[in-house]
């Protein structure tokens, strides 16, 4: 027994300490708490904002005014928002994005009274104008800055770049521009970068030669860059994602040998830039790669065999080019949910989708505007969740086979301008958004209210969101010759699911 009492008695003062101390861990200071009650008081809360907001990889992330929570009564560090360091107390991070404040955000912001702040997000609110304050490069501490979609205007300061320790950039906004050589500026001071995302942006430059050696992702899109794209970043060892859209201006070379980003890049998503030329060999070195996007590129020739090599694509688009072959070859890629070859010159048939076992994974198919010829195999299986089939403007004939009126998800059908004869059917989809057959020699009746899927054609006249059959008239035959154009419009507020799991670079061009 005496043991255990020596023991107490030495173990009590520091049980104390510790429990002192974690009676402070979530105290936070008066002059922070005071700030962030200061800012809070310079706006008003915008009820009729929107209640959900995407993040950055296109999740729904529901939208509340946080700042509600925070009064006086309570420590802050239990405000909707707000993060304290759990030694001293100190707000290190601030994350208010999607909280629809509305007001304007001042120069002089108690905001920047919170020096030791490591977090910042204001995105998806609504600052009605404001401008950059050149103190955002006064929180020298900060590692994530995001002031995407709120409102700010004018000149992104020059100050920003004093942010050096930053790990994470997002600015997305069309009213925002840098000063002439700002953006090398930026990027040659932000040297333990590892995101940036720009959308809109004018940065009025070239783009620069040098990036940090730590980026893992790369996100430019309608920033009005010019110049050819350097070499370099696709030798970033650390790179993981590269997405370059709405740039005309930009110039794309991709390099012919092994990139030292080959094992870590598992993202490549380009519209809208110049990458005219073929695909080189050098692309079957990125063993990582899920999502494969090249879309209105300009490139052209054939696809390389060491592509076949890349067994992990998960999404595959190269719509809109001048690429050309064998339409079959595509389906070697085993983990595919998402196919677009649009607009270019493949050719071939289609048989070899009855030879495929897809295990129910295939979630869009999209080869219109090709040279596909033949019919459509009428014994295929393991579509299941097929949701959106776009077969238009090909070489296509036969009849419509009955699988595919059977699709249970499907969303969006379009064969149309094609030679498909026949008789149409009922559909069996209950999630039926589009379809399209028109310029086809398809025979039958125009399907009645109960050949439509159940829940569709309920809007009464007038109504925009009715769902109806509409036919246009080609001529009279053995039976009624009609090109079908149909097209159903559910009242819906949700996407297909192949949609939404898409980002917003990956639906250019499908």
């Amino acid at each position: 027994m005496d043991y255990v009492k020596l023991l107490f008695f030495m173990l009590f003062p520091l049980l104390c300490q510790l429990a002192f101390c974690s009676s402070l861990s979530h105290l936070c200071p008066k002059d922070q708490a005071l700030a962030l009650l200061q800012f809070k008081h310079m706006f008003t809360i915008n009820y009729d904002a929107s209640d959900h907001c995407l993040d950055k990889k296109g999740q729904s992330i529901q939208s509340y005014p946080k700042t509600l929570s925070w009064n006086k009564s309570t420590d802050c560090c239990s405000w909707d928002g707000v993060y304290c360091d759990e030694t001293t107390g100190n707000v290190i991070e601030l994350n208010l994005t999607c909280s629809k404040l509305q007001g304007k955000f001042h120069s002089n912001s108690s905001l920047f009274q919170l020096s030791n702040l490591k977090w910042l997000d204001l995105s998806e609110n609504d600052f009605s104008g404001s401008l950059i304050s050149p103190k955002f490069g006064e929180l020298s501490s900060l590692k994530h800055l995001d002031l995407s979609y709120s409102g700010f205007t004018g000149l992104i300061p020059a100050e920003i770049s004093r942010l050096s320790k930053l790990h994470v950039l997002s600015i997305e906004s069309s009213l925002l521009r840098f000063e002439p050589h700002n953006f090398e500026l930026l990027l040659e001071n932000l040297t333990q970068l590892r995101e940036l995302y720009f959308y809109g942006v004018n940065t009025s430059s070239t783009i620069p030669l040098n990036f940090s050696s730590y980026l893992t992702t790369l996100y430019l899109r309608n920033t009005q860059l010019y110049g050819t794209l350097p070499e370099g970043i696709f030798h970033l060892s650390n790179l993981e994602s590269l997405t370059l859209l709405e740039i005309p201006q930009l110039t794309v070379r991709f390099p012919t040998t092994k990139w030292n980003s080959s094992a870590s890049l598992m993202e490549l998503v380009l519209s809208g830039v110049n990458a005219t030329g073929r695909i080189p060999e050098s692309f079957g070195h990125l063993t990582s790669l899920r999502n494969l996007t090249i879309a209105s590129c300009n490139l052209s020739g054939s696809i390389p065999k060491p592509l076949w090599n890349l067994t992990n694509i998960e999404l595959l688009n190269l719509g809109h080019n001048h690429l050309e072959g064998p339409i079959s070859d595509f389906f070697r890629f085993g983990k595919l949910w998402g196919l677009s070859l649009a607009n270019n010159n493949f050719d071939g048939q289609l048989e070899f989708l009855s030879f495929n076992n897809f295990d129910g994974q295939l979630e869009f198919l999209h080869f219109s505007s090709n040279s596909v010829t033949g019919p459509i195999p009428s014994n295929v299986s393991g579509l299941q969740n097929l949701q959106s089939l776009r077969l238009s403007s090909n070489h296509l004939n036969g009849t419509i086979p009955s699988w595919i009126f059977s699709l249970p998800s499907l969303t969006h059908l379009n064969l149309s301008d094609n030679h498909f004869s026949g008789n149409t059917q009922e559909f069996k989809s209950q999630t039926l958004f589009s379809v399209s057959l028109k310029q086809n020699q398809l025979q039958g009746p125009i399907p009645n209210d109960d050949g439509v899927p159940q829940g569709l054609g309920q809007g009464e006249e007038g109504d925009s969101s009715m769902i109806s059959w509409q036919a246009v008239l080609m001529g009279y035959g053995c039976g009624l010759v009609i090109g079908l154009s149909i097209i159903y419009i559910m009242l819906s507020t949700q996407y297909p699911t192949w949609f939404s799991r898409m980002d917003d670079s990956s639906l250019v061009y499908i």
